[in-house]
């Protein structure tokens, strides 16, 4: 046989193979529907082209935490992880996203202190879904309603919807999964009164907003900022699972859930996201925010900020006898700011504490 035969015959060969041989953006796009952290790392990019993904324990423990409730492993859920952990994008923006691909008829309803914040992830999601990338693998499942595509809701061809609200807000819709991301600002944790808000609108409202409490999901992510925040309220409750991230790894306090997922750090000190928070740049945020604020925040230990046993609005200021001090500024229960004029300090104390 001819030479040229040969290779013509190896060519129609190789022909008839390839429809068979797997398509490689077809076996990526299958990984992706498959796994929340693959999808995660995927699509990246499409949102945020200039800034490159960065792994982190964070990272996979949040991914198969939300797949255990898309999958019905786990019910309820609390997310603890520090400020600048691309919390909202993974939770509010890639999680719904990627359910819809199998499920688009989940009917979600995200919620946030400021609406401004949530409505900024709606766009985000909706963006992503809109893309080219998204499209052209999962295109045909389901498609966005034009007279239901708004900031603040929209909804698919296959009755899944996303909703937009805020704290403090009602809402007359329903959904299978109900997320509040960020339920009070830092400044709000201060106040009871914010505080007593947030936990009310959470319990009162929005955690009977599920179209099935019986399968339903309530999701809570935040940092920690005070002790009887809306995390403190629903731990002493009971009734969710906790997925709690330290900024740095304290082991008598290391994290274990039900799906079997642990703390995988082991030395105390030891940093979540190294690769964009080591060692000095914890020194330099702790340096900023003052130990109170970093144990919440980033320790996700929150401590009360007016003291335990003493109060902090409780104590008066002395001065010298003669001087002429200015009033101290002290925050009170209420969140309000009062002014405290200091007081001539005794000849003679009762009694004297040390700390």
């Amino acid at each position: 046989m001819p030479a040229n035969s040969l290779k013509n015959n190896s060519t129609n060969l190789l022909s008839l193979w390839k429809p068979a041989l797997p398509n490689y953006r077809q076996v990526k796009a299958e990984q992706a529907r498959r796994s929340l952290r693959e999808f995660l790392e995927q699509a990246w990019p499409v949102l945020e082209p200039h800034t490159p993904f960065v792994p982190g324990i964070h990272v996979d423990a949040i991914c198969q935490h939300l797949q255990a409730i898309t999958e019905g492993r786990l019910r309820d859920l609390i997310i603890n992880v520090p400020p600048g952990h691309a919390k909202s994008l993974l939770v509010a923006v890639f999680w719904p996203a990627w359910v819809w691909i199998s499920h688009p008829g989940v009917r979600w309803i995200f919620g946030s202190y400021r609406a401004e914040l949530a409505i900024r992830d709606s766009l985000k999601c909706r963006t992503l879904i809109e893309s080219a990338w998204y499209q052209q693998r999962w295109g045909d499942r389901f498609r966005l309603r034009d007279d239901q595509n708004q900031k603040t809701r929209f909804e698919n061809s296959a009755t899944g919807y996303r909703v937009v609200t805020s704290v403090g807000t009602g809402t007359g819709e329903r959904a299978d999964i109900v997320v509040v991301d960020d339920p009070t600002s830092v400044d709000q944790a201060e106040s009871d009164a914010e505080r007593r808000t947030a936990n009310e609108w959470w319990s009162g409202t929005m955690s009977t907003r599920l179209n099935d409490p019986k399968t339903g999901h309530l999701v809570v992510i935040q940092q920690r900022l005070h002790e009887d925040d809306l995390t403190g309220t629903l731990i002493d409750e009971g009734g969710y699972e906790l997925l709690m991230l330290p900024e740095e790894f304290e082991p008598e306090r290391a994290c274990k859930t039900s799906i079997g997922w642990r703390d995988p750090r082991t030395e105390a000190g030891e940093p979540l996201w190294p690769a964009k928070i080591g060692p000095a740049e914890v020194a330099t945020i702790r340096a900023k925010l003052g130990s109170y604020r970093y144990s919440g925040q980033y320790q996700q230990r929150p401590s009360p900020s007016g003291g335990g046993i003493f109060k902090r609005h409780w104590f008066r200021y002395w001065q010298p006898r003669g001087s002429n001090f200015k009033p101290v500024e002290v925050r009170m229960p209420d969140g309000t700011l009062q002014l405290i004029p200091p007081i001539d300090l005794p000849e003679e104390f009762d009694e004297m504490i040390q700390n």
